[in-house]
C-alpha cells in the first residue's frame, strides 16, 4: 500500500506537452558526466531517452535517501570541480526536477545530479545479483555437460558408431556446451547471450 501511494504520488511525465524537447544546462560534476556517457553507451540512447527513463522509473524518489551526512559535506567541498553541460531532454523531465528540486530544498543541479548516480548504483545492484546467479547456472550446467559426456561414453561402448541415438545425442552436447562457453563469454567479456543462436559459444 505505502509503494502504491508512492507510486500515485510521483509527477510522472503524462503528457504531449511533457513530451516535447528543451534545451537545458546543468552543472555536473566529472564522475557524474562520466557515469552519465557510461549509461547512454551502455543502453544506447540518448539523454533526453534516459532521464525521461530515470522518472519514469521513480528514481527521482530515491532522493531522499541521500539527505546523509556525507552526501552535505559532498555538498560543502569547494574541490569538487561542476562542469556545465547542455542536454536537450523532455519537458516533463525539467517539469520533475523543478519540483524535486523544491521538495527536497536542494538546486536543481544537484537533483539531477543524485539521480543520476542513484540510477547507477541501483543497476549496477541488478547486475551483481544476475552476475551471481550466471555464476550459479554455469556451475550447474558444467556439472551437467560432464554428467553428459560420461553418458555418451557408455552409449558409445553400447551402440554403434552410425547409431542415430549416438548422433542425436551428441548434437544435444555441442548445444548444452555452446550454452556453457556462452554464459562464461558473458561472465568474463560481457558478451549478451542470444536466446536464438545455439551456436553462439
Amino acid at each position: 500500500m505505502k509503494n502504491d501511494q508512492k507510486i500515485s504520488n510521483f509527477p510522472k511525465i503524462r503528457n504531449l506537452a511533457d513530451k516535447k524537447s528543451v534545451r537545458t544546462t546543468f552543472k555536473l560534476s566529472n564522475k557524474c558526466i562520466n557515469v552519465l556517457n557510461k549509461l547512454l553507451e551502455t543502453h544506447n540512447i540518448r539523454p533526453k531517452e534516459l532521464f525521461d527513463l530515470i522518472c519514469i522509473d521513480n528514481i527521482i524518489d530515491s532522493i531522499s535517501d541521500f539527505q546523509s551526512n556525507t552526501t552535505r559535506k559532498i555538498n560543502k567541498d569547494s574541490s569538487v570541480q561542476l562542469i556545465r553541460k547542455t542536454f536537450v531532454i523532455s519537458k516533463g523531465a525539467l517539469r520533475i526536477f523543478n519540483k524535486k528540486s523544491e521538495e527536497f530544498k536542494l538546486s536543481r543541479d544537484s537533483v539531477v545530479e543524485r539521480i543520476i548516480l542513484i540510477y547507477k548504483a541501483l543497476l549496477d545492484s541488478v547486475t551483481e545479483i544476475e552476475r551471481k546467479k550466471e555464476k550459479k547456472a554455469y556451475s550447474i550446467i558444467s556439472d551437467f555437460v560432464q554428467k553428459a559426456d560420461d553418458i555418451e561414453n557408455k552409449l558409445e561402448c553400447l551402440l554403434r558408431n552410425d547409431d542415430p541415438i549416438l548422433e542425436r545425442f551428441g548434437l544435444i552436447i555441442v548445444i548444452i556446451q555452446n550454452l556453457q562457453m556462452a554464459i562464461q563469454s558473458k561472465l568474463e567479456d560481457g558478451v549478451l547471450i542470444d536466446p536464438d543462436d545455439f551456436s553462439q559459444s
